[in-house]
């Protein structure tokens, strides 16, 4: 129940030896200082020796609150037992220690880190001292979940023109990621805000939502809400819902003060949804039943979100609204009349034309001759001129575009065409020609333009959008390779050929993993390039991108026949780096020259998709790893369960036997006889209870029971029935306060109770032991101590008495296996608490113990 007397000698250490040298210790100091983590270190058996600066700065805390066992004290609750499973992992292999957690600020902040330590080894391999890093991840973790969630809302986004119905589902998308409700407005063509979606976590509110807007409509004089939003394009932010807030929103309306109060609302924020410098819309999140406050990083995150989506509504409008312009502007050329008109062949105009003067608002008088060259814009005049003289002399057609004037006194784009009427003897006769007014043509084709650069960027962001959703499956890293660049090649069919290649450090070349496109699979491209070779390999040994515009006439491609089969012109390699280091290139053959907006899109993909190679490599890495660890804890378990049940019977012969023995010739033989017999009745005493305390600590995890409501004070009075002989042997006074009941195994919480109260009868000093147990409420737990007046333990062993088969004194003093506290701990670990001691040599201990509380269950029917 104890640990055994062997120790762990302190080993001199730079940190904790006197007699180290002052330059070490100095040099060692500056080091730890001056790097920007959290540093510590511990020694051999875990006992934590020292903290950098930079880890009292941060948490708050001074060196006597986290030495020794304080260390997880400023560790969020729920990420304490997987830290310290690892950490006590660590110390009985030696391996390296890793783990993610959530440690608290100094102002009550938590932000997630990495914690990483070490062992150092002297010559003969024994550690001599553990040396950990904290690095704060924070910013990566949450960083990467607003880029998950807007990647699916951009997906969302894009995924169809028709931004209604897409609107509405991007609220049902945020609940309850980001709020308990959220609400969409959009201003229609009257100007007046409506309501496009709205959510919560309860669906069953959501008809009351739409039925309250109904009761209670915004109104332009309001000065809050959509309107204000709206008119302002700013956003508008409640950290907190006080009830102040909602008597001045109901403006006195008591039932709408009623049903807000009801609602229960804890905090909201408003943000623009606004498009090329115009707001047309907003977007409400608000939380309650979670009871979630938003802060700065929450409205900055919504205000993305709105972004994106006032984009799609704007892109969506824009494309409504070009194509009924593209058609208007279609039939206004259609109808558009010609001016027709005819001259002599000197080209002098002879015949009147109702047409032109329409147009020109020229009379006949005025056009006739060469007057016509009047309205003609003064810069085209000599050009149109030449053109006409020259038609003339070759008796050829003539065509040219011009800016004519019109009768109101402005230029129109127009184009005159002219042909030679001959006679049978080839002479010309006369011209007959038309004008025709190519302003309206002109101003289509500028909106068709528009509207295909629109379409376009649509395509570009909709690609961006599904390799961050191909990304974030969970497939192997070749299968997301495969799957991006197969969407690389349906979004952007000017590429022939997409290929995600992989650095691979052990074969020291450039791997094929992704390949898709009309000119793939390409038998005469290779699925291995060495650095420096071809296009590919000329991008991973530079790491720089690589454009080539001309890619028949470059001597690094690979083969030319191919390229003009499947008619490429263009190369672009962009390499796939993280942190700086390689982890692939991504090439792309097009059958044009590559544009900007292409060249712009591809490099963010890349990054997306080396980001995202990378992350899926680690996450397959943990996984396999902790797969591993599970395999391996459950083969230990099974191990020391079946050691322990199959040693039972040889050994129940054993003890028979011996016994036997002891009762049959006790006094018969010589004082050797009986002693020898006394021994080993005693080895064998000592083995059966040595394999069932094994055998109890095994069962711990595999044979307990669910857990249900318990009644403590019970569990204790069954345990105290078990320990009756030792309380009546030692005079002990047992204090018991007022426990709890607990949700627990009821077996493991009387052994628990047993192990406990045994261990203070049975470390007691000269006077007889005194055993209060009592408990205190701690959140969601209930925080248990089993306080003694015996002889105490030193800090140093705080963490070791836990460790199976740790004792710290002979079995000639105290009795026991040196399990019972390894039984206790794993029973408190199983039941999702915590375990530890506090005492001092000589002043008795305490040990304390969490249990999870019982459920109670709230008037609104949530269970806490």
């Amino acid at each position: 129940m104890n640990p055994t007397e062997r120790r762990v000698q302190d080993v001199p250490t730079p940190l904790t030896d006197p007699q180290s040298t002052p330059a070490g210790d100095v040099s060692f100091r500056q080091l730890a200082e001056a790097i920007p983590q959290l540093v510590w270190t511990t020694r051999p058996d875990g006992y934590h020796d020292y903290f950098n600066q930079r880890w009292y700065d941060y948490t708050g805390t001074t060196p006597d609150v986290t030495q020794g066992e304080g260390w997880h004290l400023p560790f969020h609750p729920e990420d304490v037992p997987e830290a310290a499973r690892r950490w006590t992992h660590s110390l009985l292999t030696g391996e390296p220690y890793e783990v993610e957690y959530r440690c608290r600020r100094h102002d009550g902040v938590y932000r997630w880190f990495l914690g990483r330590a070490h062992p150092v080894r002297d010559g003969s391999g024994r550690i001599i001292k553990w040396f950990g890093t904290c690095t704060d991840i924070d910013d990566q973790k949450r960083a990467a979940d607003s880029l998950s969630f807007l990647a699916e809302a951009s997906a969302l986004l894009g995924s169809s023109l028709d931004y209604e119905t897409t609107l509405a589902a991007l609220t049902r998308l945020a609940v309850p990621r980001l709020a308990d409700w959220c609400a969409l407005e959009v201003i229609d063509e009257e100007g007046v805000p409506r309501r496009l979606g709205v959510a919560h976590v309860d669906p069953s509110k959501v008809a009351f939502a739409h039925e309250l807007r109904k009761r209670y409509p915004p109104t332009p004089e309001q000065p809050y809400g959509v309107y204000e939003v709206i008119r302002t394009g700013r956003s508008v932010v409640f950290p907190d819902i006080s009830d102040e807030l909602l008597v001045v929103s109901s403006q006195g309306d008591a039932e709408l003060l009623r049903i807000s109060r009801a609602l229960g609302l804890r905090s909201s924020v408003m943000v623009p949804l606004s498009a090329r410098g115009r707001t047309f819309g907003a977007l409400q999140l608000v939380t309650a039943e979670s009871g979630r406050r938003f802060t700065p990083a929450d409205v900055a995150f919504a205000e993305q979100l709105a972004a994106r989506a006032a984009l799609a509504v704007d892109n969506a409008r824009l494309y409504s609204n070009s194509s009924r312009a593209e058609q208007r502007f279609r039939s206004l050329v259609s109808a558009t009349s010609q001016a027709v008109w005819v001259t002599r062949p000197d080209g002098e105009v002879l015949e009147d034309s109702p047409s032109w003067r329409a147009f020109t608002g020229q009379t006949r008088e005025d056009y006739k001759g060469f007057g016509w060259l009047a309205v003609v814009h003064p810069e085209d005049q000599e050009r149109v001129r030449r053109g006409w003289e020259a038609a003339r002399a070759l008796k050829q057609n003539y065509e040219v575009e011009m800016r004519l004037r019109r009768a109101d006194g402005s230029y129109a784009i127009t184009l005159s065409r002219g042909v030679p009427v001959l006679t049978p003897e080839g002479e010309v006769r006369e011209w007959m020609g038309t004008t025709t007014d190519l302003t309206a043509q002109r101003k289509a084709e500028e909106a068709s333009r528009r509207l295909e650069s629109e379409q376009r960027a649509r395509q570009l962001e909709a690609l961006r959008a599904q390799v961050s959703e191909v990304l974030s499956r969970e497939d192997t890293p070749s299968g997301l390779m495969q799957a991006c660049a197969e969407a690389m090649v349906r979004h952007l069919p000017v590429l022939a050929l997409v290929q995600v290649w992989t650095w691979s450090r052990e074969a020291r070349a450039l791997l094929l993993e992704g390949n898709a496109g009309s000119a793939a699979p390409a038998s005469t491209q290779p699925a291995r390039v060495e650095l420096g070779q071809l296009l590919v390999g000329a991008v991973g040994q530079s790491r720089q991108p690589l454009l080539v515009n001309d890619v028949l006439a470059d001597s690094r491609l690979r083969s030319r026949v191919w390229a003009q089969t499947h008619g490429l012109v263009s190369f672009l390699g962009t390499p796939l780096l993280v942190r700086g280091q390689l982890v692939g290139v991504l090439a792309v053959f097009g059958q044009s020259a590559l544009e900007e907006e292409t060249l712009a899109t591809l490099a963010t993909v890349a990054d997306a998709v080396a980001q995202g190679i990378e992350r899926r490599r680690a996450e397959l890495s943990l996984q396999s790893h902790a797969q591993e660890l599970a395999r391996s804890n459950e083969e230990l378990q099974q191990f020391a369960y079946v050691a322990s049940h199959d040693l039972q019977e040889p050994l129940r012969m054993v003890a028979s036997y011996t016994q036997l023995l002891a009762r049959r010739y006790k006094g018969k033989l010589d004082s050797d006889a009986d002693e020898f017999i006394g021994y080993a009745v005693d080895g064998v005493n000592r083995m059966q209870r040595l394999i069932q305390d094994l055998l109890a600590y095994s069962r711990v995890g595999t044979r307990g029971h669910e857990f249900k409501p318990i009644d403590a004070g019970q569990a204790l009075g069954k345990a105290l029935a078990n320990l009756k002989t030792s309380v009546d042997e030692t005079g002990a006074t047992l204090v018991q306060g007022k426990l709890p009941p607990v949700m627990a195994d009821e077996t493991q919480l009387i052994q628990l109770f047993q192990n406990l109260v045994g261990n203070a009868l049975k470390f007691h000093g000269q006077a007889p032991p005194r055993v209060l147990v009592e408990a205190e409420r701690e959140g969601p737990m209930w925080r248990f101590s089993v306080e003694d007046n015996g002889i105490g333990i030193e800090p140093q062993y705080y963490e070791r008495i836990f460790i199976i088969f740790q004792r710290l004194h002979g079995k000639e003093e105290y009795a026991g296996t040196g399990i019972g506290l390894a039984i206790c701990k794993k029973i408190v670990e199983r039941h999702g608490g915590r375990i530890g001691l506090d005492s001092q040599p000589g002043q008795g201990t305490t040990f304390w113990f969490t249990l999870p509380a019982v459920p109670t269950t709230s008037p609104q029917g949530t269970t806490s």
